[in-house]
């Protein structure tokens, strides 16, 4: 194991309270897809930008764009948790006060 991998998990077994700020890329490894990589949706070209057609204004006023956006783009349904998830979920469990913050 690399010195640096295990000094880290020296500092997490030792600690009582970790904050895990994750970006999207913990995400996209389960096949989730995110907003800013080069195929991401900010990347894509649509009638609205992206965070206005997920807005809730956007959905009150496009009710049926929205909804065929989220079912198109959003929802990841064969996504399966990887690594990093369990990893996450076994901290959690074996400290139930670690927050995990999501992006």
């Amino acid at each position: 194991m690399d010195d640096t991998i295990r000094r880290l998990k020296e500092l997490t077994d030792s600690s009582d309270n970790i904050v895990f700020f994750g970006g999207a890329g913990v995400s996209t490894e389960s096949g989730i897809p995110d907003f800013r990589s080069v195929d991401g949706l900010y990347r894509q070209k649509f009638k609205y930008p992206p965070e206005t057609m997920l807005s809730h204004t956007f959905y009150e006023t496009h009710t049926e764009e929205f909804y065929d956006f989220y079912r198109a783009k959003m929802l990841a349904l064969d996504a399966q948790p990887n690594v990093a998830h369990r990893k996450l979920a076994d901290r959690i469990f074996q400290n139930a006060q670690a927050p995990l913050p999501e992006q």
